[in-house]
């Protein structure tokens, strides 16, 4: 009996409750409070956060320019030091102000299109870069690479309603000579190519072949006419005696996408020729001749004959030897030298003098 006596009382309260206006309107303005506090922070995270992306992205830009910028005049550095430096002299101080001096020119020319407020750059690193790493370290000699940090901040439009202000953005970027990937137009001025798989042998710096001897010289060397068709010894010669009078122009080379004429046969018959065009190419004072040489494609040393593609250059330095059949060209590779022409390619141990952004 007093169970059912409970449970008619509460039905009663039940019934005889019902929430007032004053209740429904101060649960409605709850919510809408609640639903118009996620709004607006959802509006700035649309509106603030695309705006901060866009920003980055110009900033990124800013970063990217001026550490190309830094690393091209790096390369300028290099390409005004005579070619018989080997390898190019470390930067003096005031180089290393210049390369810097032009990242912050740039970066200021690329200021206004960023629409930030307040961008300065955090950290300009002139160093060697590390492929193995990805980073940029510090160096005295083989300086190689710039790293640019640009930092900005922006006014937001309706974060501050959360109490956010304003926003930093931030852009790291890395620019770097890198392996020599094509060469302009009359860079190459010996006619001979090196073998890839003698540069596979190992460790390239100061190995040495025989280019050109009087009994035919290294089978990981080859003549060439470079474009020119057919490859045979008269062209050969005509080439050779041509570049000897500076009257032949040698082809623009991309790695990957040029192939070489390389000619069969003992080019003894051309000795005087080949020998003249040592003479006139040497340094009188060291009897050295350094010049970039086209690598070709190849699986084991033979001596190269017909079309090869070419993969990568390399810096030698070609000197005449005296043999018991007369003399011969000598050359002895080298590494850490310069070159005017795109980084990117196939590492020989010389470096391009334009850049290009690996980070």
């Amino acid at each position: 009996m007093s169970d059912r006596t409970g449970q008619g009382r509460g039905e009663a309260f039940l019934a005889s409750w019902r929430p007032t206006r004053h209740d429904q309107r101060g649960a409605v303005a709850i919510v809408v409070a609640v639903s118009l506090s996620a709004l607006v922070s959802l509006a700035a995270l649309v509106l603030d956060g695309g705006a901060a992306l866009v920003s980055k992205h110009q900033l990124q830009n800013l970063a990217d320019a001026a550490a190309l910028a830094g690393a091209r005049q790096l390369g300028k550095l290099y390409e005004s030091q005579p070619a018989a430096i080997s390898p190019p002299q470390p930067l003096s101080l005031a180089n290393r102000a210049r390369v810097q001096a032009v990242v912050a020119e740039v970066a200021e020319r690329n200021r206004d299109a960023t629409k930030l407020a307040a961008v300065t750059l955090s950290d300009v690193r002139v160093g060697r870069w590390n492929a193995a790493t990805r980073t940029v370290v510090s160096s005295q000699n083989g300086l190689d690479a710039v790293l640019v940090r640009a930092e900005g901040s922006m006014p937001t439009f309706l974060a501050g309603v959360v109490g956010i202000r304003r926003l930093s953005v931030s852009a790291t970027a890395v620019s770097a000579l890198s392996a020599l990937a094509e060469v302009q137009p009359g860079a190459l001025t010996l006619p001979v190519g090196l073998s890839s798989a003698w540069m596979a042998l190992g460790p390239i710096d100061g190995r040495r072949l025989q280019v050109y001897a009087p009994g035919g010289g290294d089978p990981c060397a080859g003549w060439t006419t470079f474009t020119d068709t057919p490859p045979t010894m008269g062209r050969l010669q005509t080439i050779v005696r041509s570049l000897t009078g500076n009257s032949y122009t040698s082809p623009a080379t991309v790695a990957g996408q040029t192939s070489f004429q390389f000619v069969a046969g003992n080019p003894a018959v051309i000795a005087p020729d080949i020998m003249a065009l040592y003479n006139a190419k040497k340094n009188p004072a060291t009897g050295q001749w350094t010049t970039v040489v086209p690598v070709y494609r190849q699986a084991q040393c033979a001596a190269p004959s017909g079309p090869l593609p070419v993969v990568g250059f390399a810096t030698a330095i070609i000197t005449s030897v005296a043999t018991p059949s007369g003399p011969a060209l000598d050359a002895v590779v080298r590494i850490g030298f310069v070159q005017l022409g795109r980084g990117g390619g196939t590492d020989y141990g010389t470096e391009g003098s334009l850049p290009g952004l690996v980070q």
